[in-house]
């Protein structure tokens, strides 16, 4: 009876989220704590993802999908992590919760590619917690054993968001799009939809001046759970319609074409780095697009880049990626953006290789636009480890800053 009282309590709650649009795990009877998902973003995406294992005790498997999934959307292979805990209780309550990374459960051919499980959890051993109330995320460090990351919570009264990383859903996307419409400098075009038939998004951002201009691309939210992309995308939107005297030279100089979110399908339903547990990985440019990548290449093709920034985020904790960069221009930019040591970080450099003669089926945001527009590219890569959303905002500012100062020919006294 007691089995059958606690399944027709989980369907009440699954019917209430197909009414509300929110899915919730289902907890055991008279619990004050409910683990929520099915949102924007959340991750496990589904009720399914989430077991209670005892008064206040959950299991949260990130990689559970609707689908059987491939590549970071395999079981064992999530990148993503984020959910509610929700306390209906007017006093705090202790939470329990084993975040099971199932790296053993893997199928060999979408194993991990790390040494260890060790080295693959030292990635995982931690997750940010938003508090009811508050607008700053804290991170909170696990207890490791195994593939498992075990957090205990004090939840307060209301909800506790919990998440891998500091997230950046669609809603927010879209808010951030709207925000820009009426601004002079700005020209919002719809280049299309994603395959679930939400919004693609091309910015326009220049001055009124005649001249001719270089065109300067950003592309953001390839790979779903990198977060700090959009942050870093934001911030370096905000500086060039700010009151700074390099941003005024700079849309004078270029007319800067950014994608916010090139993958909204993947962002909104949780996953890792593809557009569908079988879908696209958007890295690479395909030479015969999918429905997928088809919007952004037109894009990218229209707007024919002389420069081109690619926005990532690693998941490792003490390292920014410097990719690709021609090395003449790179050693400026280093003197303009060194190591940000306040946060732990040393650069990762990459410098760009030969482009192979034969075109491949696919190729790098990078290796594309070198083969066909003669481009300066350079991809960045900035981990969320010690950083705030304000950090990776204030990140892409100084990123884009040094580098627009490294692409400017140095006076004659200093070459």
């Amino acid at each position: 009876m007691n089995r059958w009282l606690t399944f027709v309590r989980a369907a009440a709650l699954i019917t209430l989220a197909a009414v509300t649009g929110t899915a919730v795990a289902a907890e055991a009877p008279q619990s004050p704590v409910q683990i929520v998902v099915g949102f924007d973003g959340s991750c496990p995406h589904d009720p399914a993802g989430v077991n209670q294992e005892g008064p206040q005790r959950y299991r949260i498997r990130p990689s559970w999908r609707a689908s059987v999934g491939v590549d970071e959307e395999a079981v064992g292979r999530s990148t993503r992590l984020g959910f509610q805990v929700v306390n209906a209780s007017p006093a705090a309550a202790a939470v329990d919760l084993h975040i099971d990374w199932q790296y053993d459960d893997a199928p060999p051919k979408d194993r991990p590619s790390f040494a260890s499980v060790e080295q693959y959890m030292s990635y995982r051993d931690f997750v940010v917690v938003r508090w009811p109330g508050s607008d700053a995320w804290q991170t909170v460090m696990a207890d490791v054993e195994g593939s498992v990351a075990r957090v205990r919570l004090k939840a307060p009264p209301g909800t506790t968001e919990v998440h891998w990383h500091p997230p950046y859903n669609y809603a927010q996307s879209e808010r951030f799009v709207e925000s820009l419409r009426s601004h002079p400098l700005v020209q919002v075009e719809r280049i299309g939809h994603s395959p679930e038939k939400r919004n693609l998004w091309l910015l326009r951002i220049t001055d009124a001046s005649p001249r001719v201009k270089k065109h300067f691309l950003i592309r953001a939210r390839v790979h779903a759970y990198e977060s700090a992309s959009s942050y870093v995308m934001e911030g370096m939107v905000r500086w060039l319609l700010s009151d700074d005297a390099y941003a005024a030279a700079a849309v004078r100089q270029y007319a800067f074409y950014v994608i916010p979110m090139a993958n909204p399908d993947g962002v909104c339903n949780g996953l890792g780095s593809l557009t569908a547990p079988q879908g696209v990985n958007l890295s690479s440019i395909p030479y015969q697009p999918d429905a997928a990548s088809l919007p952004l290449k037109q894009a990218i093709d229209r707007v024919r880049p002389a420069v081109a920034i690619d926005l990532h985020n690693w998941q490792n904790k003490h390292t920014d990626g410097l990719l690709g960069l021609d090395p003449t221009i790179r050693e400026r930019f280093v003197r303009f953006m060194p190591d940000q040591l306040q946060f732990g970080k040393e650069w990762t450099i990459r410098d760009p290789k030969p482009l192979p003669e034969k075109v491949p089926d696919k190729e790098l945001l990078r290796h594309y636009c070198e083969r066909h527009f003669q481009a300066t590219v350079v991809t960045f890569e900035f981990p969320w480890f010690a950083r705030t959303p304000e950090d990776m905002r204030a990140t892409g500012r100084q990123a884009l800053w040094a580098l627009l100062r490294a692409l400017d020919p140095p006076p004659p006294e200093l070459r």
